[in-house]
């Protein structure tokens, strides 16, 4: 994320990670959380992201390291690099459904960005460096660059289900399903960090409006990919069975925004992590 972002919603510090207000002194060495937009914290302020609220309820310090529209591979790979940086105690690895299927493209939400393929049982990495200057977007896809500005154009394209082309461009480096492949092969690079590692599944609003939690494609790959970093020696954590009873006592209104969690969700998912911490004893 950007250095020094200052905003009535968003702040970051010098090294781009989101900003918390520490309410008192708190404990070293930190915690580290990885992951994308939901470990981040969108459509909430700074104190709102569940891991401000972590920090508050366990009184040591959290570094939220979570970047928007990452994938589970580019999830990774900044935990690689920020491990050594903060010297977590443990680090807190989040992802969704969607990352493991954005783990799948060479270019995602119109940017291009690091991707593994399979090879002979092996990983091998792709686009690192990434192509072009850092962030530098790809040309939308032709028809909205042309139609893109009117309403009725992006309800059509919202009718007829092809947002993935219309608002932003996609392109695959791997077959569709490899990701959840390319997921648990990743696990033995976040087990070779020297720390704990605390792997959660977290979930959209859109995803439980479109696919439900249990029994579809998209959480069978779940369940994969959290199967293998037990396998790995990693710590798993899926926040769905808490999720469903949750939404179906209040409804979703209570615990999302647009898509992500609003401040009473990442109280409940904080909530969820703290008690997982004190049962693994971390």
């Amino acid at each position: 994320s950007p250095a020094n972002c200052v905003s009535n919603v968003y702040n970051s510090d010098a090294d781009g990670f989101r900003r918390t207000t520490a309410r008192a002194s708190l404990a070293e060495p930190p915690i580290l959380v990885t992951g994308s937009s939901f470990a981040k914290g969108d459509e909430v302020n700074d104190d709102e992201a569940w891991p401000a609220y972590l920090q508050d309820l366990i009184g040591r310090k959290v570094v939220n390291a979570g970047v928007s529209g990452y994938a589970f591979d580019q999830m990774v790979l900044s935990t690689e690099q920020f491990v050594p940086k903060v010297k977590p105690l443990f680090v807190i690895a989040s992802f969704t459904p969607g990352d493991i299927r954005r783990a799948e493209m060479k270019v995602a939400w119109n940017r291009e960005k690091p991707y593994f393929t399979v090879e002979g049982g092996q990983l091998q990495l792709h686009n690192v460096p990434v192509p072009g200057k850092p962030g530098e977007p790809v040309r939308f896809p032709a028809a909205a660059e042309w139609f893109g500005r009117f309403a009725l154009a992006e309800l059509v394209a919202e009718r007829l289900g092809v947002q993935r082309g219309w608002y932003f461009r996609e392109v695959r480096g791997v077959p569709a399903g490899t990701g959840a492949t390319i997921a648990c092969q990743l696990m033995s690079r976040l087990a070779a960090l020297g720390v704990p590692v605390v792997v959660v599944a977290q979930y959209s609003r859109n995803f439980l409006k479109e696919n439900g939690l249990f029994g579809t494609a998209d959480h069978r790959a779940v369940r994969k990919v959290l199967e293998c970093a037990a396998t790995a020696g990693l710590i798993p954590f899926d926040t769905a069975d808490a999720l469903k009873a949750a939404v179906e006592a209040r409804g979703a209104d209570a615990f999302y925004r647009t898509d992500h969690h609003s401040a009473e969700g990442n109280r409940m998912v904080a909530d969820l992590v703290m008690l997982e911490l004190f049962h693994r004893r971390l």
